[in-house]
């Protein structure tokens, strides 16, 4: 199970990695978090986050489920391969949809 504390892994504006080699990770990480507050608020999302292992060096072909979880973390789980974590130190950063306001006045 992976546990991530995302704020260790972005640069000093918060708004990418903090190392180049952190890039897909970050990337992947903050995918899961505007998805997860996304649904949360009720906003119209793309497709669920696809899961990135590589179980057997095969492309996991899971869809990951996301939500946040009532003590304010992200959770995900991949129903394929069983990867699943928890991502903190996300509320308030650039990915964080939930202030996001909703406009469906089309």
């Amino acid at each position: 199970m992976w546990v991530i504390d995302i704020r260790h892994w972005l640069n000093e504006e918060q708004d990418g990695p903090a190392v180049p080699r952190l890039k897909n990770k970050v990337a992947k990480i903050t995918e899961i978090i505007s998805y997860a507050t996304s649904e949360l608020n009720g906003l119209k999302t793309a497709s669920a986050p696809k899961c990135w292992r590589k179980p057997k060096r095969k492309p996991c072909k899971g869809i990951l489920d996301a939500w946040v979880s009532d003590m304010d973390e992200i959770c995900w789980e991949c129903p394929v391969c069983g990867d699943e974590g928890v991502v903190r130190g996300w509320n308030g950063l650039i990915w964080d949809m939930l202030d996001v306001e909703n406009d469906i006045t089309h």
